[in-house]
């Protein structure tokens, strides 16, 4: 089924709108180096430039088109029917999916229903049975290594056969503001598993 919203320019744009204002400073800051033969000069301010102005842009620009993602997805799936009340925008992953672009394998809407969690994605949809988890807890993901952001797993067993999902908040339009959520959604997913929250209907 072709896909329409994760498309693969989204997650390329992710990548290289903060690729390129880390490399102009960065490049521009080993050139000097060469050319004045200083370690410690000009060319080492420029390296450091580079670096933080990289590390600000993939705050920023990282989930790059995030907000209007979320909005046709939404539009999408309520048009076949699906009901997205009490719903959270996250981005998915199973242990066996490694992607060069992003670390997301799916973005979708979670929804803690009064017996399972329910993700649904454009062409997936993934339930876990309350009675299957064993527990919720943080995971580092790619984001951790930078600081902004990480997972949220839901790890259990099915049949003796160990399971697990990861969420990562994508209901603000920059990693600085998804960062910031990722413990109130592991809060919010323990305190339903544990029956200190109302589900969703």
């Amino acid at each position: 089924m072709r896909t329409r919203v994760w498309t693969e320019r989204r997650k390329a744009l992710g990548n290289l709108i903060p690729g390129l204002v880390w490399a102009i400073p960065t490049v521009a800051g080993l050139v000097v180096m060469v050319l004045q033969g200083n370690l410690l000069g000009p060319g080492l301010w420029l390296l450091i430039a580079g670096t933080a102005s990289g590390w600000l842009a993939t705050g920023v620009f990282g989930l790059w088109d995030n907000a209007r993602m979320r909005e046709e997805l939404r539009g999408l799936l309520k048009a076949r029917g699906e009901n997205l009340d009490n719903s959270h925008f996250v981005g998915f992953a199973t242990p066996r999916y490694t992607g060069l672009l992003d670390a997301h394998e799916d973005v979708g809407f979670l929804i803690l229903k009064a017996d399972r969690l329910r993700f649904i994605g454009e062409n997936r949809i993934v339930e876990v049975q309350k009675s299957d988890i064993v527990q919720v807890r943080l995971r580092p993901s790619i984001h951790t290594m930078i600081g902004l952001g990480g997972w949220v797993s839901v790890e259990g067993q099915v049949q003796g056969t160990p399971v697990r999902v990861s969420f990562e908040p994508r209901e603000r339009s920059t990693m600085f503001g998804n960062a910031r959520r990722r413990r109130l959604l592991r809060t919010l997913i323990e305190e339903w598993w544990r029956g200190l929250r109302r589900s969703a209907p």
